[in-house]
Order: C-alpha cells, then structure tokens, then sequence
C-alpha cells in the first residue's frame, strides 16, 4: 500500500510537470527551467506596490529552484515526503468537505436575531481602542462639497444624500460607520475630527487633488465602551454566523461519530 502511495503520488506529480510544459511560453513573469509563472496565474490589488509583488515573485522562484532541487535528488520518493503530503492532504479534504457542508447549510439571519444576540452578551462587543461614529462623503469637486455641506446642515444625512445620489462629482460615502482613530491614521482631518462635537458638521476638507470629504461626528466612543448595535451590525453578523457555523459542525461530528467504528484507547 506504500509502494502504490508513493507510485500514485508521483505519477501526479508528473502529470501536473507535463501540464506546466505545455503552457504556451509567453506573457509569462518568471521561469525557471521548464516551470513557468504566468500572470493569470496570481492576482493584485491595484494598490499592490511594486516591492510586494517583486517579493512574491522571489519567492516563488526561491521555492521553485529549492524543489526542482529535492525532485533532483529523489526527495519525492521517501517516506517522509509522502507521509507528510498524505497529512496535509487530509487537511486539505477536511477543509473543503467543511466548506461545502456549511454551504449546504446557509440560514438566514433576521434583524431581530442580531440584535437580541447583541444583548444578550455586551461584553463581547466592547471595543479595544477609542473610536468615532460618523457621516462623511467624498466628493471630487470642491463647490459640489459646499453644496452638499449646506444642504446637510439644513437637513438630515440620509435626505442629503438622496439629493446627491446623481450627482457625477459623489465618489463615495459612509452612514453610521464605527470607524478606530488610528485607522483615519494622523493629519488635519484626524485633528478635525477630534474636535467635532456630536453631531457637528465639519467645513470642506481637502483629501488630495480633486477630493474633499465632508464629516459629521455622531458620537465618541471610548475604549471599553460598547457601541451602538447599528454602528458594528456587520460585526455582530460575522461573530453570530461563525458561532452558529461552530454549531452546526459540532452537530456534524457528533452524527460521524455515530456512524463510524471509532475505538480510542487510553
């Protein structure tokens, strides 16, 4: 059974050798010998530096060149490379299985059901660091940004806003988000916001070319506080979902146990 292990393991390995060969040899970005790196076959976000990508691309070559050099010397063939690709396969089984049982088992997740979760338990909501509940808009023209400043303070956000909602020079906006101070990172318009009162309006605030933002403070939160249930929804979404998602799999395992010859000896 070993032998066969070790023999169908290595004939994968082959085969996906003879697939990489038979790429077509262009737009690639990296080679080494016969393995190629294409660009399809890695994706970046647009603000990706060019260090990182240059980084994963090193590495890929360091990996390349250290296993092209086992495979040389017949590292495929020992016990422990086998064992230890057997092993991480059946991790790899058992995190796709997972996966696919928990999609199988989506729910929905009513209001209501957050929010008597939310209550239900406080504490786990408190936050680490001191934060701010606020409004703000982005807009790339600076009288469009006065515009919006003066409608707002005659109204509320959610009408101001609908106002806006055509307007070509709206590049994006934020309701009620619970956002950390470190995260608005230093500079004018973390000085700005410390100095809003709730429910200020801040003057226009120059971004960078062509981008202003408009702020209005809801509410301070200080660390240790636990914030409003509407300000961190999707937060209490994740933790809800994952917790019920550990259910579900707890159930599972105790209907495997129940179906299999397991035998544990102490």
């Amino acid at each position: 059974m070993n032998n066969l292990l070790k023999a169908s393991f290595i004939f994968v390995l082959l085969i996906l050798a003879g697939c990489a060969k038979e790429k077509p040899k262009t737009d690639y970005v990296a080679k080494v010998n016969d393995v190629y790196l294409y660009k399809k076959d890695f994706t970046f976000s647009p603000d990706s530096n060019t260090a990182y990508k240059n980084e994963f691309i090193r590495n890929w070559v360091i990996t390349e060149l250290l296993s092209q050099e086992a495979r040389k010397n017949d590292f495929e063939k020992s016990d422990e490379f086998v064992e230890l690709s057997a092993n991480s396969g059946k991790e790899i089984l058992k995190s796709l299985w997972l996966k696919k049982y928990l999609s199988e088992k989506e729910f929905p997740v009513t209001s209501k059901e957050l929010e008597d979760y939310f209550n239900s338990k406080p504490e786990a909501f408190k936050i680490l660091q001191d934060a701010v509940i606020l409004n703000q808009v982005y807009l790339t023209q600076y009288d469009k940004a006065i515009q919006f400043r003066n409608v707002l303070m005659e109204s509320d956000w959610n009408k101001t806003l609908k106002a806006f909602a055509n307007d070509s020079s709206l590049a994006g906006s934020s309701g009620g988000a619970l956002v950390y101070y470190y995260q608005i990172g230093a500079g004018n318009l973390l000085n700005i916001i410390h100095e809003l009162q709730p429910n200020e309006v801040s003057l226009v605030i120059p971004l960078q070319k062509n981008l202003f933002t408009v702020v209005q403070v809801l509410q301070k939160i200080t660390k240790e506080e636990v914030p409003p249930f509407v300000s961190i929804r999707k937060e209490v979404e994740k933790i809800f979902r994952e917790e019920k998602q550990k259910q579900l799999i707890e159930e599972h395992l105790k209907e495997l146990y129940s179906q299999n010859d397991i035998d544990i000896k102490k």
